[in-house]
Order: C-alpha cells, then sequence, then structure tokens
C-alpha cells in the first residue's frame, strides 16, 4: 500500500516561488488570492479585466521582469541557502 500524504500534518517539504512586483495582479486570468483568503485551498479570484486595470494603475513603479542573468544569480543563490544549511533543493 502506498500513502502519497503525510497524515500527521508534518510537512514533507515546501515550494516556495515569489513573482517580481508587479507581474501578477488581481485580476489576472491565471488567478490569484487576495490577502483576506491567503490559506492553503482558498478559492482563487476569478479572472476580471476591470480589477487587473485598476491594480495597474495603483503601482508605484513599472512592473519588474528579470533578465536571464538576473534569474540565474537568484537560483543560484536559493541553491546556495540550501546547500549551507543541508537542505534538499530537488532537481
Amino acid at each position: 500500500m502506498s500513502i502519497d500524504f503525510n497524515d500527521d500534518h508534518t510537512p514533507l517539504g515546501y515550494l516556495l516561488t515569489f513573482r517580481a512586483y508587479g507581474t501578477w495582479l488581481h485580476g489576472d486570468k491565471r488567478g490569484s488570492v487576495d490577502r483576506l483568503h491567503k490559506r492553503f485551498g482558498s478559492p482563487m479570484l476569478p479572472p476580471s479585466e476591470r480589477r487587473n486595470q485598476i491594480e495597474r494603475r495603483l503601482l508605484k513603479q513599472r512592473p519588474v521582469k528579470f533578465d536571464a542573468r538576473q534569474r540565474d544569480a537568484i537560483e543560484s543563490a536559493a541553491r546556495e541557502t540550501c546547500t549551507i544549511r543541508k537542505w534538499d533543493c530537488g532537481p
């Protein structure tokens, strides 16, 4: 018998992700979770072009997009942290 989950509620691992400023706003067709509903399993906000336009107007600066060199530096720093802390970083 195979168990695909840890039934004592201890995480088997964490998936850490982040987005650069302004690149995934509420109203986006990919969905989002607002600060009042940010718990695991919360329903995502539905796509809304109007809300996305409002969110874009609220930005204090242009969206930040990392180039290949910056993305490589971020990945390298994350992997270095995993090595120092003796964490399994995956592939």
